[in-house]
């Protein structure tokens, strides 16, 4: 997160899979394909490069699932949000634990002022009309500063924190009930 495209182009990048993926139409494919090609060979390291070739193993493995996205609106099926995973070797680094809270914005209220993706470009960008898009993931404890940053300073007062319920494991479905069999259904079992 020190250079250009992993503090930049890394998150512009999954905001503009998230736009594909919330029905951003062909607009946000072509971004999301600027970006990728943008990123590549421009890092101090080779993170960037691998999380571009990411994106393009995604735009090419998954075409017609992000064609339905991109003319339909979206496949029609529920997603659960992002999958919160741990960096190897850094299982306790505060990049790696979600805060559980996530940003909203109040429409109603919002004037497109645009301050909060100033402040916070990884989890807020603006759309083609200047209004900002959130991301749909949850806060990271690091930008947690930040993230209130951007709330305390929003003119309109549209924007707030909330802290989001974490999923809890799902149970396994329960076992349908047997029907009871009585022992002289079964018979005495020996021939």
């Amino acid at each position: 997160g020190q250079c250009g495209p992993c503090k930049l182009g890394l998150p512009a990048a999954a905001g503009g899979l998230a736009d594909v993926m919330n029905g951003g139409g062909p607009a946000a494919l072509e971004a999301l394909r600027e970006v990728t090609q943008a990123v590549k060979g421009r890092g101090a390291c080779k993170h960037p490069d691998g999380s571009a070739r990411f994106f393009a193993s995604t735009l090419s493995a998954f075409t017609d699932d992000l064609a339905a996205h991109v003319l339909h609106g979206g496949c029609g099926r529920d997603t659960t949000g992002v999958l919160p995973l741990p960096l190897p070797g850094y299982e306790e680094a505060e990049e790696s634990i979600p805060s559980g809270e996530k940003i909203f914005v109040d429409w109603t209220l919002c004037q497109g002022h645009g301050l909060c993706a100033d402040i916070i470009p990884e989890l807020i960008r603006l759309n083609p009309d200047g209004y900002p898009s959130v991301a749909d993931a949850m806060v990271p404890m690091h930008m947690r500063g930040r993230a209130q940053r951007a709330v305390r300073r929003c003119p309109a007062l549209a924007m707030r924190i909330e802290q989001v319920p974490s999923p809890g494991p799902t149970p396994p479905p329960a076992r349908p009930a047997l029907p009871s069999i009585s022992r002289k259904a079964l018979g005495s079992g020996r021939s």
